[in-house]
């Protein structure tokens, strides 16, 4: 009986043990949802604002007949560097600047805000494209970050400009 007891309580617990080795198969839902948005890159923010860094026309002996001609380069440079869903419209304008004159924007003399240094704001390096407000950059986006440059021209044969350091700040604008 005692064998029987044994050999009954190790069956016993032999099916039991295969009873609780299961498989059990399922899935499992994944999913992403890709809006279509942008995001700038630019190391550069604080409060919010992002700055773009600056266009630098360097140091000009004399306004003469001649164009000086600069641009902006690369991330945080006063290059504009985008990244967007693929697919995604957007613009970036540029506005007239805080010291625009008689069509034109300027920069102010830091020692004399009235004397006033001419120059222009352009989308492509040959200056054929003026960049504004009313005529700003439309594109759609690759997918990877797309960088834009700004040109900048001061136009040759301005009178009444001294010597001195001139500045002017643009405002950005991304839709």
């Amino acid at each position: 009986m005692k064998y029987l007891l044994a050999l009954t309580s190790t069956i016993i617990f032999c099916i039991a043990s295969f009873s609780h080795a299961a498989t059990v198969n399922g899935t499992l839902g994944v999913t992403a949802i890709i809006g279509a948005g942008c995001q700038v890159n630019n190391s550069n923010v604080t409060a919010g604002v992002v700055n773009f860094g600056s266009l630098n026309f360097g140091s000009i002996n004399t306004i003469n007949a001649q164009n000086v001609d600069a641009q902006t380069t690369g991330n945080g440079s006063g290059s504009i560097v985008m990244e967007c869903s693929g697919g995604t419209s957007f613009s970036i304008s540029l506005d007239n600047g805080q010291h625009f004159a008689g069509g034109t924007r300027a920069m102010a003399n830091a020692g004399n805000a009235s004397i006033l240094l001419s120059y222009a704001l352009y989308q492509n390096a040959a200056r054929t494209i003026p960049w504004s407000n009313a005529s700003p950059l439309a594109t759609t986006a690759t997918g990877a970050p797309d960088t834009f440059n700004v040109y900048g021209r001061i136009p040759g044969g301005q009178s009444g400009v001294t010597s001195g350091t001139y500045n002017d700040t643009v405002q950005v604008v991304i839709t």
